[in-house]
């Protein structure tokens, strides 16, 4: 029996609007350039979806699900197994140039898969927001 597994990013302080990071975030062959060092592997993009390998945890395709302008992105996708999961970015502004970020996945996972993901996927959402708190080139989105 498949239970829903909660995983939630610490909530981190990004020093730029939340305009600018919707706009950046919705454009899939952007996502890549807030992942710091080598947490993924063949990636493939296009304006709405991608694909990439997470080291242990496999292969994952993602795409845009729903929108929420300067606020929120969803995406679905599916990983390990076709297990499926969803993936939200929130945003708020609580200044100009001061925006928090909170990421959320949210996957059936039965207790063995769990069991294996959990601490990779934890160290994902942490290596995202650390990316994002320092990447500075949020003006100068790079289309691979």
């Amino acid at each position: 029996m498949e239970k829903i597994s909660k995983f939630e990013s610490r909530i981190g302080k990004v020093g730029v609007s939340s305009k600018k990071i919707f706009m950046f975030i919705t454009d899939m062959r952007n996502f890549k350039q807030v992942f710091p060092g080598k947490s993924i592997t063949d990636w493939q993009a296009d304006s709405d979806s991608c694909s990439f390998k997470v080291s242990p945890v496999g292969k994952a395709n993602l795409k845009i699900v729903n929108s929420d302008p300067y606020n929120s992105v969803k995406y679905g996708g599916d990983g390990l197994n076709n297990t499926q999961f969803f993936l939200w970015v929130q945003l708020k502004e609580v200044s100009e140039n001061d925006t928090r970020v909170k990421i959320t996945i949210k996957a059936d996972l039965n207790p063995m898969i769990k069991m294996m993901a959990s601490g990779p996927i934890k160290d994902f959402l942490e290596k995202i927001i650390s990316g994002m708190e320092t990447f500075d080139q949020w003006d100068d989105p790079v289309k691979e």
